[in-house]
């Protein structure tokens, strides 16, 4: 009887094992990042809580991709928009002036590279191969990454401007085309 009893138990724990593991799990913080995002907003934080848009303005627009490769990329364009060197042929860009260039450069931003996420931060770590600015090159931006419902924000803590504050922004998942 004992051993029909410790039988059944050990089938009993077995289905019960079974069981658990086929129920629907979250999304693990890789999961959730996976796909396209639209920027809806940047904020960056003074140490006083005053809110600033020092380089992206009011309503910028930008796209942030990761794959589930682990390559990542990220494109913003501020607000206002830079609208020259007015032309469709990057031969005329290039034989814009040096202000048109530098009005052009002032007001869009894009880096690429790899990304791994920590889930006990939860950060995000984006490992840049290639940036609009040199000097980033090579660098690793550690990004806090709370969700709210479809949206996404990145938190860095920056020191510019003589300061130390930090930066949101918050990006929309988009929908895969049908």
């Amino acid at each position: 009887m004992r051993s029909r009893s410790a039988i059944l138990f050990c089938c009993l724990a077995v289905a019960l094992s079974q069981a658990q593991s086929t129920k629907p799990q979250s999304a693990t913080l890789s999961e959730k990042l996976i796909g396209a995002w639209q920027l809806v907003s940047v904020e960056t934080i003074r140490p006083s809580g005053e809110v600033i848009y020092p380089y992206y303005g009011k309503l910028p627009e930008g796209l942030l991709i990761y794959d589930r490769s682990g390559w990542m990329s990220v494109q913003i364009v501020s607000d206002p928009k830079p609208d020259i060197p007015n032309s469709d042929s990057r031969a005329a860009i290039l034989a814009a002036t040096p202000e048109q260039k530098a009005s052009a450069l002032e007001g869009y931003y894009a880096y690429f590279g790899t990304w791994t996420v920590d889930p006990s931060g939860p950060t995000v770590t984006h490992h840049l191969k290639q940036s609009l600015y040199p000097g980033e090159r090579g660098e690793d931006f550690v990004r806090q990454v709370p969700f709210d419902g479809d949206r996404l924000t990145l938190i860095a803590k920056v020191h510019e401007t003589g300061e130390d504050h930090q930066r949101r922004l918050v990006w929309q998942h988009v929908l895969q085309p049908q």
